[in-house]
């Protein structure tokens, strides 16, 4: 690790590394504070192409408020390197999450999901597309917030074309089918990503499946996936046509947008948790999950209890809870009849 201070921030350690960029957390003198700082990989010499969607990312975010989008801090350039400072999210991405323990209970599903499409409508809304919508790039934090992250390969549809002419951006098992055909990124390929994601969440797997790169395309292009609640007959119906209707194949029988969505699947959540907290809910999970530790986080986990099959108040009566005290009830009455009898 060569740099060791980017402006007021101290270089603590590496968390993450993608394809083109490296991640750190650092530690911001005067303002006492842990921030995110994001540079080009050590060693490389990025294009002048890379450098401006760096810049690009930095100035996205700039523009943006909203409590589902990591807030940007400085862009710094130093000693012929570029270095975007955000906040630093004290979390776990959800594909830790789906690693630890698959997928995951439906109310947080809901809620993930409903916030993680409001934050693209703040992006649609500046005429942007983010073109990478997966697990990795959504963050729960330990308090149960939802951050959607890395708006690297966001797209502005005014701005020169970066990328070379036919190559597909984003990842992709979640990239939509228009764009395998060739066609630019809109809103719609991004609700199509979050459908993907959403499914993976709540079924534990990937809705379109290839061993090779064609294979994942022909599926993703041809194939209809099986239906949700076929692979996880726990998720209510409602949530699973919502998920099922972003993956129509034409761009135009998806959602209309991300914000309707994002009310769709808020509107899950509210009849799953009432009026739980869902920060309390999500922060549960990562606790549950063994994501974070759980000496400071125990207080938030009586309110829900995630289960395999959604979200219940504590306390509440199981089926198998009903189950065995009607068994208890009935034996006891037929002992005071036998006792009567005798």
């Amino acid at each position: 690790m060569a740099v060791r201070k980017v402006g007021s921030s101290r270089i603590l350690r590496e968390i993450g590394r993608g394809g083109m960029s490296v991640v750190y957390e650092a530690y911001q003198e005067g303002l006492d504070r842990r921030v995110a700082v994001k540079a080009f990989q050590p060693g490389r010499t990025p294009s002048k192409d890379l450098v401006e969607r760096f810049r690009r990312e930095g100035r996205a975010y700039a523009q943006m408020r909203h409590p589902a989008l990591v807030s940007v801090h400085d862009l710094v350039e130093k000693d012929e390197g570029l270095y975007l400072i955000t906040e630093f999210v004290d979390g776990a991405d959800l594909q830790k999450v789906l690693s630890a323990g698959g997928a995951l209970p439906v109310a947080c599903v809901a809620t993930i999901g409903a916030r993680m499409a409001d934050a693209l409508e703040c992006i649609h809304g500046h005429a942007l597309v983010h073109r990478d919508v997966k697990p990795s790039n959504v963050m729960l934090s330990r308090n149960g917030e939802v951050r959607l992250m890395d708006l690297g390969i966001a797209k502005d549809p005014i701005a020169s074309e970066i990328t070379r002419t036919g190559a597909v951006v984003g990842t992709p098992a979640y990239v939509a089918p228009e764009m395998l055909d060739g066609e630019p990124a809109t809103e719609h390929s991004d609700v199509w990503s979050a459908g993907v994601m959403l499914y993976e969440l709540a079924a534990g797997r990937r809705p379109f499946q290839g061993d090779t790169f064609p294979e994942l395309f022909t599926a993703v292009r041809k194939h209809r996936p099986r239906p949700v609640r076929e692979v996880a007959p726990d998720v209510p119906l409602r949530l699973a046509r919502a998920i099922e209707r972003c993956l129509e194949k034409r761009p135009g029988r998806r959602w209309p947008s991300a914000g309707a969505l994002a009310r769709e699947l808020d509107a899950c959540a509210e009849r799953l948790l009432g009026d739980a907290r869902r920060e309390e809910v999500l922060a549960a999970l990562l606790c549950d999950r063994g994501l974070i530790d759980g000496v400071r986080d125990v207080a938030v986990r009586p309110a829900f209890v995630p289960l395999a099959g959604g979200a219940r108040r504590a306390g509440a009566p199981t089926r198998l809870m009903w189950a065995v005290t009607t068994v208890l009830a009935l034996a006891g009455a037929y002992l005071a009849w036998a006792a009567r009898a005798k």
